[in-house]
């Protein structure tokens, strides 16, 4: 019904992207492998839905807990007590899991100056290193 009042290329529930996001897809598995190194780089908080989707007929939910918040050293996770749809739909500030979330962007922006700073003396200090080794390199 859906694709009767929708162009496939506005809304194609068969295309290529739902194929990708399947769990155990190849595409997902690959994007997975080429962010795994990058992680450390980052500060990362996986949130999952603890509520399953109503799709009218049957409730499911759509990112498993395992899939959404895998437990990794360095990474903070935590359920919210919504469906897929609506963990993002805070009613107001009171609603739970909010305060969860603004904590977790608050100690994130709190701490980026800090950590932007550091990182920026590194890589000036490596560009430097590089530079002297090239410098050497062309000397010899």
């Amino acid at each position: 019904m859906i694709e009767a009042m929708f162009p496939s290329k506005i809304f194609d529930t068969d295309g290529q992207l739902l194929e990708a996001l399947k769990e155990g897809s190849e595409t997902l598995q690959n994007i997975t492998d080429m962010f795994a190194p990058l992680m450390k780089n980052f500060r990362i908080y996986f949130f999952w839905e603890q509520e399953k989707t109503d799709f009218g007929t049957t409730r499911k939910y759509i990112v498993k807990e395992h899939s959404a918040a895998p437990i990794l050293d360095d990474t903070e996770r935590a359920g919210l007590p919504y469906d897929h749809r609506n963990m993002c739909k805070f009613e107001s500030r009171t609603a739970p899991g909010y305060r969860l979330v603004v904590a977790a962007l608050m100690t994130y922006t709190l701490n980026a100056p800090s950590t932007i700073a550091r990182r920026w003396v590194s890589a000036t200090e490596m560009l430097k290193a590089k530079r002297a080794t090239e410098a050497a390199e062309l000397m010899q």
